[in-house]
């Protein structure tokens, strides 16, 4: 059997397929509500960029994406995650209808019938990198044009990359003296400094620790439709108002890290948590960052050991004997064992396959006995016994009734941010991998 976190959310309003991209639109859908008791969603397209999001030992940070996770939080706002390879994708999702505000280093300039925010960031854009190599992937001149150019002594232009799929802002298409071009990535986290000259904002440069020469003032924004009038003064008052002027202090002390090609592992153990049939390592992941932040020597209270947490009594019986708990290598094998056991659990008492992970994820953080109490009190309620969201959920009490949607959304969150990066990663290998997003996609 195959758990997947989209199974999660087929809901009766809607249903939507999680971690596999409508082809034609090639964006990564995640952490859906049911807008039928979800007042207010807002769901969000994020180019996950230097400095808008990255994962920190399982942790998922980034000034965008934090400001946002506030303001929902602030204002009860649920959030629907979408997550785009490039600024292009990003808004044109806001443009087709899907995605409601486009999040990333988007210029204003770019934004064409849509609205802009007020800055997000503001910046001085610099020129970092080198020649050397960029100069050899230059076509040879013929002799035809090296004659030429001695006659006229004058020198070609050195090319100055920006990302593919990202708009030129109006200082650079006003810049005659800059031969501006864009290159294979579509994002600035993947711009070969040491190969070629690019133009970025000076806060990615200090990622590299380059600071590069000053060209001109720039700002980011978000991207809204015109008509959505209440959601941009909301977004307004988010990036400049008074409310969250502490908060957006905060984050932005904070250093854009330097980009790596080790950006799409989620923590030190994800070797560990692949290959096992049934249990992908996003789940599996966010399963032992909530419960030990991959702390392999960690023991509760309760006296769980190591990365899953698990009782010593539990785990010799699922491992039929004596484990080392501190080994994360066989804590993980023990932890999965147990889940394996839970899913049979929740199996023998009809719960369909589509809707086991989430009482699964629940009855991990408190056993079964007291999800299975929810179960009953859900079934005398009226609410269907085997579903959990908007069900089961509407019931359960204490830490377990949240558990299981704290596990699903963050490992959302790590699968979305994980396709995009390997996506935007693609295009930079082999930039004939860009897809153009139809008119009229769902």
């Amino acid at each position: 059997m195959i758990k997947h976190w989209r199974w999660w959310l087929t809901l009766a309003a809607v249903s939507f397929m999680v971690g596999s991209p409508n082809p034609s639109m090639d964006l990564d859908r995640t952490a859906t509500w049911n807008e039928a008791w979800s007042a207010g969603l807002v769901r969000v397209v994020v180019v996950p960029d230097l400095g808008v999001m990255q994962l920190d030992g399982g942790r998922v940070l980034g000034y965008d994406v934090q400001l946002l996770e506030w303001w929902g939080r602030r204002t009860g706002h649920p959030i629907e995650w979408q997550y785009a390879a490039s600024v292009h994708e990003a808004l044109e999702a806001v443009r087709l209808g899907t995605a409601d505000v486009a999040v990333g280093p988007i210029p204003e300039e770019g934004m064409l019938e849509l609205v802009a925010t007020k800055a997000v960031r503001s910046f001085r854009w610099v020129q970092v990198g080198t020649h050397s190599r960029e100069r050899s992937a230059v076509r040879t001149p013929t002799k035809k044009a090296k004659k030429s150019a001695r006659k006229t002594k004058a020198k070609p232009k050195p090319r100055i990359h920006i990302p593919g799929e990202f708009p030129k802002t109006l200082w650079l298409l006003e810049a005659d003296s800059l031969n501006v071009v864009p290159a294979g990535p579509t994002m600035f986290r993947f711009a070969g400094l040491d190969s070629a000259v690019w133009v970025m904002p000076d806060y990615m440069a200090r990622a590299w620790g380059r600071r590069g020469n000053r060209l001109a003032k720039g700002s980011f924004h978000w991207a809204v439709r015109p008509g959505d009038t209440v959601l941009l003064a909301e977004l307004n008052d988010l990036v400049r108002g008074r409310a969250s002027r502490n908060q957006r202090g905060a984050l932005a002390q904070k250093p854009v890290p330097r980009p790596s090609d080790r950006d799409s592992l989620i923590s030190h153990y994800d070797a560990l948590l692949v290959g096992h049939s049934g249990w992908d390592r996003f789940t599996l992941n966010a399963l032992i960052f909530a419960e030990s932040r991959f702390n392999p020597s960690i023991v509760s209270p309760a006296g769980a050991v190591g990365l899953m947490q698990l009782l010593p009594s539990t785990a010799n019986r699922m491992n039929r004997g004596p484990v080392d708990l501190y080994n994360p290598k066989a804590n993980i094998k023990v932890g999965i064992r147990y889940l394996r056991y839970l899913d049979l659990f929740w199996k023998n008492r009809g719960v369909p396959n589509d809707q086991r992970l989430p009482f699964v994820m629940a009855s991990y953080n408190t056993g079964p006995a007291p999800v299975e109490r929810a179960m009953q009190r859900a079934k005398s309620k009226g609410y269907d016994p085997t579903r959990w969201f908007g069900n089961v959920d509407q019931v359960a009490k204490g830490p377990g009734g949240h558990y299981a949607r704290k596990t699903r959304d963050m490992a959302q969150q790590y699968q979305g941010y994980v396709q995009s990066w390997r996506r935007a990663r693609l295009r930079t290998l082999d930039p004939s991998q860009t897809v153009v997003l139809k008119t009229g996609s769902k």
